[in-house]
């Protein structure tokens, strides 16, 4: 949430009036709401895109890399804690590419470190992943850093990876 939280503080400013907002695979799993909607009071339209339903999902993506929105449709997306477990991050980035309107902004949060934690979990996010999938999926990087703790030193057993990226 910290990570987010200062993203958003950086970017806020660039984001219309009341945005349309695309949080891809921010399902709620138990008691844990993975959604980023309460840092975003600000937002018009809030949707929770998954693979999987869950009690805050409103759409359902009905193949593993097509969210269910129309080209250029969404003013910002917001991945958090998802790519990890993604076969193909590359692919599902690019998806969100189409659906993001121009000039509009991504903001993906993915761990750098830590255990394996769930039952598909494929990848962590080193200092340079987000800046070679940008290049891949035609974004550019406007942030991007690896959370390094209160010490300065590399001592979460996450290191979440945050990026903040544009489409041309």
């Amino acid at each position: 949430m910290q990570n987010a939280e200062r993203a958003l503080s950086m970017i806020k400013s660039e984001l219309p009036e009341s945005p349309t907002v695309l949080d891809v695979g921010g399902r709620s799993t138990g008691k844990q709401d993975r959604s980023y909607r309460k840092l975003m009071p600000f937002a018009g339209d809030y949707w929770v895109a998954d693979i999987n339903e869950g009690a805050n999902v409103t759409h359902i993506m009905t193949e593993e890399y097509v969210l269910p929105f129309e080209e250029g449709s969404i003013d910002l997306i917001i991945s958090g804690q998802t790519l990890e477990h993604v076969k193909n991050p590359f692919r599902l980035v690019s998806e969100m590419r189409r659906v993001l309107k121009d000039n509009a902004l991504m903001i993906l949060i993915a761990p750098s470190g830590g255990r394996n934690h769930d039952e598909v979990d494929c990848w962590r996010f080193m200092r340079d992943s987000f800046k070679a999938i940008s290049e891949e999926c035609g974004l550019t990087v406007v942030k991007d850093w690896v959370y390094t703790g209160p010490s300065g030193r590399r001592d979460n057993q996450w290191d979440d990876h945050t990026a903040i990226l544009r489409k041309p």
